[in-house]
Order: structure tokens, then C-alpha cells, then sequence
């Protein structure tokens, strides 16, 4: 016993506190272990971030720089913009005409013409707020002076085909930034100058304003301005002279009219669409008669039924007055009439008249009086008239997209061997769509496509097939009534996959069209300004 303890309690007691003891030194141990490493790892984590630091106020310092010269370099530049700015007028002259009072001044028509244009194109960035009022005008007019001149004659506006030239000239030298250009026969060239421009100055930033003029008359600059729609600004501006087509009004672009300018009313010779109508056909001298057969041609193998005249009663013949017998005969323009029979000219009787006479644009007509019993009996054949032409049609479905006719591929023949040769005797060169497709090629001699090459009827169907696999420029959207480019996929069903044309197009997406969006819902008629509703 230990002051009264035992001994052995004792000693477990204080081998138990020694334990804790040396477990709380461990411990005390590790927490400052850890302490230290925590101490370290943030200083080094210190360390790091005042580089960045350093860093990052050394790029910002170069970025401020940086900026601060490109804002001055954009203040500079807008200045710059802002200084040499301007506004451009591009006028269409065969569409857009300078109103009449205008043209039969010979003076100073063409200065008072200038001013007042400028005045009005000033007038409207006035209300606008579009510019300041030191602003240059730039007004560009295109035209054919030539057709141009002999309209404007024939319509009684001006007396001389010089006037016209004499007025552009006047026109051109009336401002310095004014200019009258004559482009030239061809029916495409001023069209062509001003598309051209239009581009050239709507991508031109200077230019805060370009009125159009003169080509709302008709479609033709229809698909050109489609290009410029949705723009945020409203730097396009159309002139209307003559009233303009519905389909210009849905693109958006603001429409004015400048009546105290420009002439509000079409040409007496001419169509809203600007188609002249034909010339009254001038009379000829009548056909001599010949030894051989005579101009009356002998009736064909088939013909539709004759309409012969009766020979003249014994009355009619002791009439002092002949009395021509009157038969119904069904007449066209395009249909000119053809006699039946060359009759044998009889002995003892004076010979006849010849009584064909050349209408004047490449047909016959025939002396009623003649064939009727004047001088003698003859029988008349009448052609029946040509069926009238169908108008062309364009069909699109709910969603506003053209639809194709169906295509096939052509029969295999000794066509496509012949098409094949004579494509490959051409090369480099290529056949000319719009000449072999179309009938016809704006560009005429100058274009740099095949011409001269002949196509048989096979061929073309062939040649047609294969224009059919391009896709047209204008897409779903075309309202060309002679395109004979595809605005869907032509193939149904299509297998080429994403290696065709027709898939993932840039403007439209895909033009692969499902059975219902092959569904016609309205139907545009050449000629009518209303579409039909097919559904």
C-alpha cells in the first residue's frame, strides 16, 4: 500500500495519462504539420496569382492602348465616310421618262429637268432626316437613245429623233455629277448596267441613299432586288413612274413617286410592259401572173373542207354592177388563205387579174371580188385557224415554293451517242441554254457560249434533261415563266443523298419536296397580275 493507495492502480492510472498525453502530442504534431503545408501551398498559390496579377495589368495596359487607337481609327473613319458621303440616283431611261414637258424643251428642258430632280431627291433626305443638306447627288441614266428617240417620236412627245440625244447631251453637261449614257441597242444593256451598279454602290458605305428608277414597270429587276431585302437599313429607295407590279410592293423597300419629274403615263406606242404593238401592214403590188403555175396554190393531200363559190346567174352576169356572192370564211391573221386550184384560162376571154396581193407581213390575201364571178369561177380553200397558244403557267404549293413539272430521263437511242459527239466537238465551249432552250440569247453574237451547233429534236430533249439537274439561281422563288432550270429536286425517288444539288442548299435548306409540298396550291398565269387558287 502506497499512502493508503495500490500501487498497481496507481501505476495504470499514470501509464494511461502518459498514453493520452503522447496522443495528443501526435496529434498537436499533425495539425501543425498540415498547418505548414497549407501555409506553404497558399504561398506559393500567392506567388502565382501576383504574376497573373502583373500579367494581367501588363494586357490590359496593351488592350486600353489598343482600343483607344482603334476608337480613334473608327472616329477617323467615320469622319471620313461621313465627309466624302453621297447619294446616287440610277434611272432606268426606257422604263423611267422624263415627264414631257421636259423633252419638247429643246432650251433648257434637260437643265429644269436636272434641277428638279436633284430638288426632289433633296427634298425627300430632308423629311427623312437621312443627310445633311451639302450631300452630292449622283444620278446615273441608261438608255437606248436610239429606240428611246424613235418611241418618243412616234408617241408625238418630240418632233425629231435628235431632240432625244440633244436633251441627253444637255442633260449630262447640266451638272457635273450628272450623266446621260447611251448603252446601245440591245434589249438587256441598260438592265444590265444597272444591276451592275446597284451592287456596286449598295456595297459602297459612302453611299447613304439609291433611289431606283424605272424598274418597277414590269418584273425584270424583280429577282435582283429580292438579293437586298431584310437589310436593317433602308438605304434602297424604288422610284415609281408608271404604275409599279404587285410583287414589288411585298419586298419591302419604300416606294415614292416623283410626278413632277418623270412621266406617270406609258408611251402611246407602247404596253405597260413596254411591247409595241405591230405595224399596220403596207400594201403591195399585186403578183403577175406567170407562164408557169399560177400564185393560187393546188390544194395538199389533207386539207379542211373548201368553201367554193357558186358561178354567177344569168342575171347577175347582164347586171352592170357585179354582185360578189358572200360565203362565211373563218379568218386569222397568222392563217393566210390559199386558192384550191390554178384554173385553166379559157379561150376567147381576156385574161384575168391576178387577185392574190401580199398582206405585208408574209401572207396572202385574195380578191373577193374576183374569185366571186368578176371574171371568172374559182374555187377558194381557206386554212383553218392555228390553235390559239396556250399562255405558260407557274404552280406553287402553300409554301410559296415553285413546283416542277415531272421529268423523266430520255430513252436510250442513237440520240444520245450523236448529242454526246457533238457535245464533246465543242468543247471547251458548251451549248447556250437560253439559245437552244429559250429560243433566244441576250447576249447574241458576244456570247461566249455554242450557237451554230444543230440539235435535232432528241438532242434538245436530252439537252433539256440535263438543264433540269441544276438548280436555279433564283431557287423556289423564281417566277421566270421560260426557266428551264429545276426548283426542286427533279428525282423522285432521289438517291444521291447529300452529294445532291438539291440538299442543304445554302439560301433554301433542302429542296426535297414531300408528296403534299408537290401539292399546287395557287397557279400564276403569264400575262395576269392574280394567281388562281388551285386548292
Amino acid at each position: 500500500m502506497l499512502n493508503g493507495q495500490d500501487p498497481t492502480a496507481f501505476t495504470a492510472e499514470a501509464s494511461s495519462r502518459l498514453n493520452h498525453y503522447f496522443q495528443v502530442d501526435t496529434e498537436r504534431q499533425a495539425f501543425i504539420h498540415n498547418i505548414l503545408e497549407k501555409l506553404e501551398a497558399n504561398a506559393k498559390r500567392i506567388n502565382e496569382l501576383e504574376l497573373d496579377l502583373e500579367d494581367q495589368k501588363t494586357s490590359r495596359a496593351n488592350y486600353q492602348s489598343k482600343a483607344l487607337n482603334l476608337e480613334s481609327e473608327v472616329r477617323r473613319f467615320a469622319q471620313q465616310v461621313d465627309k466624302d458621303s453621297f447619294v446616287v440616283v440610277l434611272i432606268d431611261g426606257d422604263g423611267a421618262k422624263f415627264a414631257d414637258e421636259y423633252l419638247r424643251d429643246s432650251v433648257g428642258g434637260a437643265e429644269r429637268a436636272a434641277i428638279r430632280l436633284k430638288q426632289a431627291v433633296r427634298e425627300n433626305l430632308r423629311d427623312t432626316g437621312a443627310a445633311h443638306d451639302d450631300i452630292p447627288i449622283l444620278v446615273r441614266v441608261y438608255a437606248n437613245l436610239n429606240d428611246l428617240s424613235k418611241s418618243l417620236r412616234m408617241s408625238r412627245v418630240i418632233d425629231y429623233d435628235e431632240d432625244m440625244r440633244l436633251f441627253a447631251e444637255r442633260f449630262t453637261n447640266s451638272r457635273a455629277e450628272f450623266d446621260f449614257v447611251n448603252v446601245g441597242k440591245g434589249k438587256e444593256n441598260a438592265d444590265s448596267k444597272i444591276r451592275r451598279m446597284l451592287n456596286h454602290y449598295y456595297r459602297n458605305m459612302q453611299c447613304k441613299k439609291i433611289f431606283l428608277a424605272g424598274c418597277c414597270h414590269d418584273n425584270g429587276y424583280l429577282h435582283d432586288l429580292r438579293e437586298y431585302t431584310g437589310s436593317p437599313d433602308s438605304r434602297l429607295v424604288l422610284l415609281e413612274t408608271t404604275p409599279a407590279e404587285p410583287a414589288f410592293r411585298s419586298l419591302g423597300f419604300p416606294i415614292l413617286r416623283f410626278d413632277d419629274v418623270f412621266r406617270s403615263e406609258p408611251l402611246g406606242n407602247e404596253t405597260k410592259h413596254n411591247v409595241l404593238p405591230p405595224l399596220a401592214p403596207r400594201p403591195r403590188s399585186p403578183i403577175q401572173q406567170s407562164s408557169g403555175p399560177g400564185p393560187i396554190a393546188r390544194p395538199q393531200p389533207i386539207q379542211k373542207p373548201t368553201t367554193t363559190i357558186p358561178p354567177p346567174t344569168q342575171e347577175q352576169k347582164q347586171s352592170s354592177t357585179p354582185i360578189p356572192t358572200s360565203t362565211p370564211v373563218s379568218m386569222t391573221t397568222s392563217s393566210p388563205i390559199q386558192p384550191s386550184s390554178t384554173p385553166e384560162q379559157i379561150p376567147g376571154q381576156p385574161p384575168r387579174t391576178s387577185s392574190v396581193i401580199s398582206s405585208g407581213n408574209g401572207g396572202t390575201s385574195i380578191s373577193y371580188a374576183t374569185a366571186g364571178g368578176v371574171n371568172d369561177l374559182q374555187n377558194v380553200t381557206v386554212k383553218a385557224p392555228k390553235p390559239k397558244k396556250q399562255p405558260k403557267v407557274i404552280f406553287y404549293n402553300l409554301d410559296n415554293y415553285r413546283i416542277d413539272s415531272p421529268t423523266q430521263h430520255p430513252p436510250r437511242t442513237p440520240a444520245q451517242a450523236s448529242y454526246q459527239a457533238k457535245f464533246h466537238s465543242i468543247k471547251p465551249s458548251v451549248f447556250c441554254n437560253d439559245f437552244y432552250l429559250k429560243g433566244r440569247c441576250k447576249w447574241g453574237i458576244s456570247c461566249d457560249k455554242t450557237h451554230d451547233a444543230e440539235l435535232t429534236g432528241p438532242e434538245l430533249a436530252i439537252h433539256r434533261y440535263k438543264a433540269r439537274t441544276s438548280l436555279c439561281p433564283a431557287g423556289p422563288y423564281c417566277v421566270d415563266y421560260d426557266c428551264y432550270l429545276s426548283h426542286h429536286c427533279p428525282r423522285a425517288p432521289c438517291t444521291r443523298g447529300e452529294m445532291c444539288p438539291f440538299y442543304n442548299t445554302e439560301k433554301w435548306g433542302d429542296l426535297h419536296l414531300t408528296k403534299d409540298q408537290l401539292q399546287p396550291s395557287t397557279k400564276w398565269t403569264e400575262g395576269i397580275d392574280l394567281p388562281e387558287h388551285v386548292l
